[in-house]
């Protein structure tokens, strides 16, 4: 466990489709199991994901920043994915291959090139399904990709003042193998430079674990199958007031 000796800065990165409770409580137990002093909500512009889902950016957005707002000053929204980059960056990845860097793993690193002097760590949360060197197809997943960008002090990662905790939410019974690290990667955990920590998942609903789960549970309630106590009222209320954007959101959810 990192010692807490600099100020924390929670980070979730979310597709808000539409934005629902479930994260923002998620949020919150982070910030005390944590002790994180300022957690970032940041929806995913999807440079490089689904056309449906791009294509509801400015009301998910709008939808993220009412729902947050409720959770100010402990929760803030904010565009730190840079939804107006034209030009992404690329990178290697493990296995050779290029990938943009339009993950919520670099952006998420945006936080020290804006706070280059103080002495930060950055919190990323996300679920257990992503604790693993590299997916099913063999391309970097989050553990892989947040220690990448330590080594290239992206973003002006800088060691002597910044490290990195990854949050995975799981349940405690299904918790997925340890990773293996080599001897580098080793050595930035021995110094206190990143580490892994789990929290057990919030649930509400009687919703099992995982993000495929979830964006089942989201498109029952949009199609009026699930109650719609899921989604903040902020949320409800828009989708009240903009009902041409709610079939798009289901478009864009997985079946």
């Amino acid at each position: 466990m990192l010692k807490k000796d600099r100020s924390r800065v929670g980070v979730m990165f979310t597709p808000a489709n539409p934005p629902n409770m479930i994260e923002f409580l998620a949020a919150m137990q982070a910030i005390a199991e944590v002790k994180i002093d300022r957690f970032l909500y940041v929806v995913d512009c999807a440079h490089s994901g689904p056309p449906a889902l791009s294509e509801t950016t400015e009301h998910r957005c709008a939808m993220a920043r009412a729902a947050a707002a409720s959770f100010e000053p402990l929760i803030t929204f904010t565009d730190l994915d840079g939804g107006h980059d034209l030009i992404l960056e690329r990178t290697s990845m493990a296995n050779g291959k290029e990938r943009l860097r339009a993950d919520g793993e670099d952006y998420a690193f945006r936080i020290f090139r804006f706070n280059p002097k103080d002495r930060l760590t950055l919190v990323f949360l996300t679920g257990a399904e992503h604790c693993r060197r590299t997916d099913d197809c063999g391309r970097d997943d989050t553990i892989n990709k947040l220690l990448l960008n330590i080594k290239q002090r992206y973003c002006g990662f800088n060691p002597d003042l910044h490290n990195v905790l990854c949050l995975f939410m799981d349940d405690p019974q299904h918790r997925p193998p340890n990773p293996v690290f080599d001897r580098d990667d080793q050595n930035l955990i021995d110094r206190n430079i990143f580490a892994i920590e789990f929290m057990d998942r919030t649930t509400l609903g009687g919703i099992p674990a995982g993000t495929k789960a979830l964006a089942r549970a989201m498109k029952d309630a949009l199609e009026g199958r699930r109650n719609l106590a899921l989604l903040p009222l902020s949320v409800y209320s828009y989708l009240e007031a903009h009902s041409d954007c709610k079939q798009r959101l289901i478009e864009s959810l997985a079946d």
